[in-house]
């Protein structure tokens, strides 16, 4: 798979090609790296890292949800980064902590930096989780969050619904328990996140080719708000 056509981000790897889940021979536009394992949407959130934030180059805590390997390894080499992987059980060398996000074994205002990637919609009460994060955050720090999203309804969801077979139907994967819609981004803004939505299809198309990225991987930034913004803004 050695070449230089494509590129990721998340490793440095140049190659001929991203491949499908499980196989080096069967190539993908927006598959995995054959090195790393990142997927499109790892590459993606490294990339907006590197463009739109000083996490990559700052002294901080930061918390992953679920950690993804190729994430993982990167942090946990870096010298300005305290790294904690999170997950319900050990899986591997990205797990430094055992928890659940939704009773985060963290203290309040203890994480600069938090990544959720394509986690809430696995999780029964998505809301409690989200304020776990708000929780955990030191005022003016960061959650980096994405979900699969369809922006041309509002989000589906059915607690009733237990059958895998018809959770893949209805929400994507047997392991989803909801389909994201337009009415994300108020859900992340209950508990007080100040959020903005950089939306995958304006990413620049050759950006898109080199990188392997998909067009409907969107990230939501968001900032827990200080105290005395938010005390300000109540008294308004």
């Amino acid at each position: 798979m050695l070449g230089n056509r494509f590129q990721c981000p998340c490793c440095g790897w140049r190659l001929r090609a991203f491949v499908e889940e499980h196989s080096v021979l069967r190539t993908s536009e927006s598959g995995y790296c054959p090195r790393c394992n990142a997927k499109a949407r790892h590459r993606r959130i490294w990339l907006y890292l590197e463009a739109h934030t000083e996490v990559l180059s700052s002294q901080i805590r930061l918390l992953e949800v679920a950690p993804w390997w190729s994430f993982a390894r990167r942090f946990q080499a870096m010298s300005s980064v305290d790294y904690i992987g999170l997950d319900l059980q050990r899986t591997g060398t990205q797990v430094t902590t055992i928890g659940d996000v939704i009773a985060l074994p963290i203290q309040a205002e203890m994480i600069d930096v938090a990544l959720c990637i394509h986690v809430l919609e696995h999780v029964d009460d998505d809301r409690q989780a989200i304020a776990e994060l708000y929780r955990t955050l030191r005022p003016g720090g960061l959650a980096i969050v994405s979900v699969p999203l369809r922006m041309d309804q509002p989000t589906l969801e059915d607690p009733s619904i237990r059958d895998p077979d018809e959770r893949a139907r209805l929400f994507g994967e047997p392991g989803h328990v909801r389909y994201y819609g337009k009415d994300f981004i108020e859900r992340l803004r209950q508990p007080g996140f100040k959020v903005h939505m950089d939306p995958a299809y304006e990413l620049p198309a050759e950006m898109r080719r080199r990188f392997g990225l998909r067009t409907d991987e969107n990230i939501f930034h968001c900032i827990k708000r200080d105290r005395i913004t938010r005390n300000l803004k109540a008294q308004i």
